[in-house]
């Protein structure tokens, strides 16, 4: 082999392009009092950015369109998953495969109501992929639905960004399910701020729609197989509750509480609460689902994904429902890793995508909400190639 050609070659090689300083303004900063309180957490760890990022309409556009069609190729690869009996590739238990394929079998009673993709590359000529889908618990809704829009109003400026107003529509197309007009609404989380923020937002949205809403921890409900979900209210009387907004993974419950999601299972298919989102988004957030459909269905869409490394050169290793950027491995000419909660998981192999850079060598990651349609745009970065809890979020503006 000849050394010097090999060297030369490298080289020559084009250095990765840096998105454009012109890409980007300052916009004036929010004193804490001008902020609502469901922002100030956030705001107070320094997640939040005075810079917006612009996106030119024909990107926008790219993101649309392939956040369509990949939902598309997930319902026909969730088709093709249930009807050949293969949700075992997944690693779902065997307990939980019945009422999986009932709510997808028969999900107009089981509506999706809302998720959020992710993507690398995009923009600047990289290749764009989506590289997971957010479809049973999602977050930064806070910051997309109110961070964004102060930023954008203050800036003069357009985002792509109608989320508020469709969840808004989906509460009240959820109302024909129930014969009654109080209607009750409860969110719960674990209670880690970022999701209580998160739930905070989702029935700010619900109230707008003419809901009864509250906050209530998961250790506040009550699951009663014949009777339904329910809180206390005091001096023994209890409030039955209607739609539950978790931030609570199903599998988080299948591995460590399957009792109870046996039992809210049971409530579900019972009519006596709709869930969001349904069980079968389960399926979705599993990384192992991405494997399925690199295997079944080649494509265009989704970042090439594996059980195993054979096949890659340079990867990106997830767990199979890793979240928050924990326990990741990205290897390329080097390798970055990140610590967390899911280093016992199985984990897949995608194919690694760039992200796109700033001058200050800060990665970007966008993302896209979606239920029947594309619906608000974001964005987070960070200064490496692993978006995790320490990213930032920086407010777009259509170019």
């Amino acid at each position: 082999m000849d050394l010097k050609a090999v060297v030369l070659h490298v080289q020559d090689l084009d250095p990765p392009v840096l998105m454009e300083d012109s890409r980007f303004k300052r916009v004036k900063s929010f004193k804490k009092a001008q902020l609502p309180p469901v922002l100030q957490w956030l705001a107070g760890q320094e997640y939040f950015v005075d810079e917006m990022i612009g996106i030119y309409s024909q990107e926008m556009e790219s993101f649309k369109k392939l956040t369509n069609e990949t939902f598309d190729l997930f319902v026909k690869a969730t088709d093709h998953l249930i009807q050949n009996n293969h949700l075992d590739y997944l690693g779902i238990p065997k307990s939980f495969q019945s009422a999986i394929i009932h709510s997808w079998e028969n999900r107009a009673d089981f509506p999706f109501f809302a998720g959020r993709f992710d993507f690398n590359g995009g923009v600047d000529g990289l290749g764009l992929r989506v590289i997971e889908f957010n479809a049973d618990t999602f977050s930064t809704l806070p910051e997309t639905i109110l961070w964004q829009k102060m930023q954008n109003r203050e800036a003069q400026s357009t985002a792509f960004n109608f989320l508020e107003d469709h969840l808004i529509t989906q509460f009240k197309q959820l109302k024909q399910f129930f014969n009654f007009e109080e209607i009750q609404m409860v969110a719960s989380s674990l209670g880690h701020p970022e999701d209580l923020a998160n739930c905070n937002t989702m029935l700010m949205q619900a109230h707008q729609a003419g809901l009864q809403v509250l906050y209530k921890d998961l250790t506040d409900i009550i699951f009663s197989e014949e009777e339904g979900l329910f809180y206390e209210l005091g001096n023994g009387e209890f409030q039955p509750i209607d739609i539950w907004f978790k931030m609570i993974p199903w599998d988080w419950m299948f591995e460590f509480e399957p009792e109870l999601a046996h039992t809210l299972i049971k409530i579900s298919q019972d009519r006596k609460v709709i869930v969001l989102n349904p069980l079968y988004t389960t399926l979705w957030q599993n990384k192992k689902f991405l494997s399925y459909i690199t295997e079944k269905f080649p494509n265009s869409l989704v970042a090439e994904t594996y059980n195993n490394s054979n096949f890659l050169q340079e990867y990106v290793k997830k767990p199979m429902y890793g979240r928050i950027g924990e326990n990741i491995e990205v290897k390329t000419d080097s390798v970055e890793k990140t610590d967390g909660d899911y280093e016992n998981q199985p984990c897949v192999y995608q194919k690694y995508y760039p992200l796109p850079k700033d001058e200050e060598e800060y990665s970007y990651q966008f993302g896209m909400f979606y239920s029947d349609q594309p619906l608000a745009f974001n964005v987070r970065h960070q200064d490496s190639k692993i978006i995790n809890d320490e990213c930032e979020f920086i407010s777009h503006f259509l170019i």
